[in-house]
């Protein structure tokens, strides 16, 4: 090390260091003193007077008793952390005129007095977190015109006075979170008009009072999340037009009133994951139209409506998993024109319509996983240019001619796309394949009659009353012919120019499975399809290994 570098790097140890005596257990630096000695156990009297923080860990503390630092005025910050404080004189912290950060979490107490906390007149931020309280007295909070941040997550906490807020119309943070909260007295944060994040969360309330947050008009984000909420009043949100994000997921909530978000005009986040929804009324969320993310996974969905999501324009996620839809209108995402993800899977959709997500060209998430769909129709994502992630797996895919779109389409984006596991759960000889590893040539349906007891595959897939051109059929879906035998164990696809794909499901042992073709034996089926019949003889010799 140069010289000159050495003498500043002792330069500044020295300014460093502090120039008066420590408190014994603690260690002081310029302007905070960190105490986490377990023997401590009084609060000691040699702070350093020019000391802004202390902060005591895990210490052996279990008392704080009238103006206990009274002589260190300069501190700005007081934190106990994890210690064993069960009782507090009056004006335990009296003579801090600058104290604007008071945390006490993890300590043992159960109860405050009213004068436990007088005279914090610069405080603010209070945190009161993972402590034992049962009650807060009303008075507790007087006299904090200036606190902006009340912690009171973990407690025990059963019930509130309904005039404990009085003194906070400056809060903008409240953490109730973490208590045994039933009910909340309908006054209680009427005095809050500068409160922007309400947290309720993980408390036993039942239901709401009508008006509890109508005083609110600064509020954006509420936490309402894991209670046992069933219903909602319909006004219960009315006057909270600055909301921008609101959590009732893992409640109880049967169903929702058609206003109920009639005043959330600034909604971007809405989650009700977890209750046990039924349906989806239309135009239930047309009041929020800036409404960017939206989850309804694990409810008992049904059905949703055709305009559920109308005025949607914005919504860039959309949650239906683990619900139980059957059916979903064509229109249904009509409106969702910005959508970028959507989670359909965990259900029991069996088919799809193929204007479904006809207008989602933003769309580049789409999960159908674990639902009962065999097929998807032709042209299903033509329009759908950004889509690069599809969730595919769980499903009973019937890999035959009803599949070719799909197969197509994966092949023709195999480039662009990951997250495809699409396994074939028939027919029987293509089970457990991997469906994008398959020729093409392998997706047949088999033939089971013609005009003369015959039909060509698909066509038991035309409108009643509908027209048919089975030539235009075959050019357009097959431009081969596909022969099979009435049980579709035998299945041979010819082109125009020669035969090319040969299947012959073998039976294990003489008598066991569909009739096939049993090993050392040779055998000649009938074959037919729409463009006549052919015979096919296939001899088959098991030898020994070697051999």
């Amino acid at each position: 090390m140069l010289p000159g570098a050495w003498l500043r790097w002792v330069g500044l140890l020295l300014l460093a260091r502090p120039a008066w005596p420590c408190p014994a257990g603690c260690d002081c630096f310029i302007q905070e003193v960190f105490c986490s000695d377990e023997g401590l156990a009084a609060i000691p009297p040699d702070i350093p007077p020019h000391a802004t923080d202390i902060i005591f860990v895990e210490t052996s503390l279990t008392t704080v008793g009238a103006r206990a630092f009274s002589g260190s005025p300069n501190l700005t910050k007081v934190v106990f952390l994890n210690t064993q404080l069960h009782y507090f004189g009056p004006d335990a912290f009296g003579g801090l005129p600058r104290l604007e950060d008071l945390e006490i979490t993890g300590s043992a107490f159960s109860n405050l007095s009213t004068d436990t906390l007088s005279n914090l007149t610069s405080l603010g931020k209070l945190t009161l977190n993972f402590n034992m309280l049962e009650a807060l007295p009303e008075g507790l909070f007087h006299q904090m015109d200036a606190l902006e941040s009340l912690q009171l997550q973990g407690n025990r906490l059963q019930s509130l006075p309904g005039r404990l807020f009085r003194p906070l119309g400056g809060l903008k943070t409240l953490n109730l979170a973490q208590n045994l909260l039933a009910q909340l007295p309908e006054e209680l944060f009427d005095p809050l008009s500068s409160l922007q994040t309400l947290r309720l969360s993980n408390n036993v309330l039942s239901s709401l009072p009508q008006g509890v947050f109508s005083k609110l008009g600064s509020l954006q984000e509420l936490f309402l999340d894991s209670n046992l909420i069933s219903e909602l009043p319909p006004g219960v949100f009315s006057g909270l037009f600055q909301l921008e994000k609101l959590w009732l997921q893992r409640n109880a909530i049967r169903h929702l009133p058609l206003s109920v978000f009639s005043s959330l005009g600034n909604l971007t986040f809405l989650n009700l994951q977890g209750n046990v929804l039924r349906g989806l009324p239309a135009g239930l969320f047309a009041p929020t139209p800036g409404l960017v993310g939206l989850s309804l996974s694990y409810n008992q969905l049904v059905a949703v409506s055709e305009g559920a999501f109308a005025n949607l324009s914005s919504l860039s996620s959309l949650t239906l998993s683990h619900n139980t839809l059957t059916h979903l209108p064509a229109g249904v995402f009509r409106d969702l024109e910005g959508l970028v993800k959507l989670y359909l899977g965990s259900n029991n959709l069996t088919a799809l319509h193929p204007a479904l997500f006809q207008n989602l060209s933003k769309l580049e998430l789409l999960s159908l996983s674990r639902n009962l769909l065999t097929t998807l129709p032709e042209g299903i994502f033509d329009t759908n240019y950004n889509l690069f992630n599809l969730a595919l797996h769980g499903n009973p895919w019937q890999c035959d001619c009803h599949l070719a779109y799909l197969f197509s389409w994966l092949s023709q984006y195999s480039d662009r796309l990951f997250n495809i596991h699409t396994y074939c759960a028939g027919p029987a000889y293509l089970k457990g394949q991997l469906l994008p590893a398959l020729q093409e040539e392998q997706l047949v349906c088999p033939v089971t009659r013609d005009r003369l007891g015959f039909q060509a595959p698909g066509l038991e897939d035309r409108e009643p009353g509908g027209s048919w051109d089975l030539a235009a059929h075959e050019r357009a879906v097959w431009s081969r012919c596909t022969y099979s035998n009435p049980e579709g164990t035998v299945v041979l696809a010819c082109d125009e120019a020669r035969c090319r794909w040969l299947n012959v499901q073998l039976s294990p042992r003489p008598g066991s499975g569909p009739p096939g073709l049993t090993y050392n034996a040779s055998q000649h089926w009938d074959l037919k399809s729409s463009c006549g019949s052919v015979r096919v003889t296939v001899a088959i010799e098991a030898r020994p290994e070697g051999h």
